[in-house]
């Protein structure tokens, strides 16, 4: 059942891409990032929440690289019942020289040869959401940027910045993953009922606008997202990946693969 519903945005999302797409005066589309369909950024979805469906999600975009590799966690909380460790085992398997973090802080990224962003996509009481974006932003953030934050302030605009500060930074040797669970609708105040609970699925990209944008309306097509997507819009957090896209971070336009069979 799981299947068919993913299967079924999939569907949904790329016919809709069909009607939108926007050319260059010379008719080319163009975007910075590989993995792409008609010129879009290339968002992949596994609906296997798991070590496993991690690993697919990774080996989809086909890094290649060899050396090192930072792996960056968003900070979860664990009253909510979800932890990385178990999720990534299979991939810190797969990079043995890799190093796992959490807080980017005391860390030089140019240290290593690639940077993976992995974030469990979630509420988030003064962004809206807790996405691909705001964990690349982590990465360059000044000290006063976490500081206006946690004081429940909160710059969308430099969000965005600092995001493309940090790709321009590891000259695009990074690439997302995010991790929709049953926390991510949950997380926004209301329990489902057991019966309506279900893990969403892990999704990829190079393009951290494009991968924001799909989670959001992946929860939009649900339908059972509606706390979460008011708590975006009470924050105006879509503003994020507006700026994003006007400043060169991304494309909201995107095409949706499924990974599974």
């Amino acid at each position: 059942m799981k299947r068919k519903m993913i299967s079924a945005i999939v569907l949904t999302i790329l016919l809709a891409l069909t009607g939108c797409q926007e050319k260059t005066p010379d008719g080319v589309v163009r975007t910075r990032w590989s993995h792409t369909y008609e010129g879009y950024p290339i968002v992949y979805i596994s609906s296997d929440v798991s070590a496993d469906g991690l690993l697919s999600a990774y080996e989809s975009l086909e890094a290649s690289f060899d050396g090192t590799a930072a792996i960056k966690l968003s900070k979860t909380d664990t009253d909510e019942g979800f932890e990385w460790m178990e999720l990534i085992q299979k991939l810190s398997e797969l990079l043995a020289e890799s190093v796992v973090l959490e807080s980017p802080s005391s860390v030089n990224f140019f240290d290593y040869d690639c940077t993976i962003v992995l974030s469990h996509f979630r509420s988030h009481d003064v962004a809206g959401f807790n996405g691909a974006v705001k964990q690349a932003a982590a990465i360059s953030a000044e000290l006063e940027t976490a500081n206006r934050l946690s004081a429940g302030l909160c710059d969308l605009d430099l969000l965005a910045e600092k995001g493309k500060q940090t790709v321009d930074s590891l000259d695009g040797h990074i690439l997302y993953i995010s991790v929709m669970d049953r926390a991510t609708i949950e997380s926004a105040g209301v329990i489902l009922p057991e019966s309506n609970t279900y893990d969403i699925g892990i999704l990829s990209s190079y393009d951290p606008i494009a991968l924001d944008q799909a989670c959001i309306d992946i929860i939009a097509i649900l339908g059972e997202g509606v706390p979460f997507l008011s708590q975006i819009e009470h924050c105006n957090g879509l503003r994020t990946l507006i700026h994003g896209e006007q400043i060169g971070l991304g494309s909201r336009t995107y095409a949706l693969t499924a990974l599974d069979s």
